[in-house]
């Protein structure tokens, strides 16, 4: 991209075949602050369906809230009931000839919540992104036929 601002949508793919979302429990069984998952997830065009590359890495539970995508809610935390917080890092990768016009990294880093939208830090790009900062805003959209997509906002910049 030869501008120095560029906005466009993708989605992670949370859904039961989109990829892997594995939590990592830190002993009790319950959401709890500490606790890891990881993933590593199809990326797809602002249709919802393309796939035009990979959504990988991983948070760790900063604070547990209501009831989340994966694990059930911790009762003896006195946190807010209407959202779970995690601290966040990850890697959108785009696939060359996959749809996009893009080929390279896009790295985010930041507080995300599961629901609601979050604004995460664009920190960093290879190939076309090099250079790149920005913001990503994400929400999570449940799906009727289970999991959820995570609608991903990109404001791309770069000096």
């Amino acid at each position: 991209w030869h501008r120095r601002h560029i906005e466009f949508t993708t989605f992670a793919d949370g859904r039961p075949d989109g990829g892997i979302r594995q939590s990592a429990d830190v002993e009790d069984g319950l959401d709890s602050p500490g606790d890891i998952f990881v993933f590593d997830q199809k990326l797809l065009a602002d249709d919802s369906t393309t796939v035009i590359g990979r959504n990988a890495g991983y948070c760790i539970r900063t604070d547990p809230g209501k009831p989340d995508f994966s694990n059930p809610d911790h009762p003896t935390l006195p946190d807010d009931p209407e959202n779970n917080w995690g601290q966040c890092t990850w890697t959108l990768t785009f696939y060359e000839g996959a749809g996009s016009g893009y080929v390279g990294t896009l790295q985010v880093s930041g507080r995300e919540s599961d629901n609601g939208v979050s604004a995460i830090s664009i920190v960093g790009g290879t190939g076309d992104f090099k250079g790149a900062w920005g913001e990503l805003l994400t929400n999570p959209e449940p799906q009727t036929a289970g999991g959820v997509l995570f609608r991903q906002v990109l404001e791309i910049r770069r000096n």
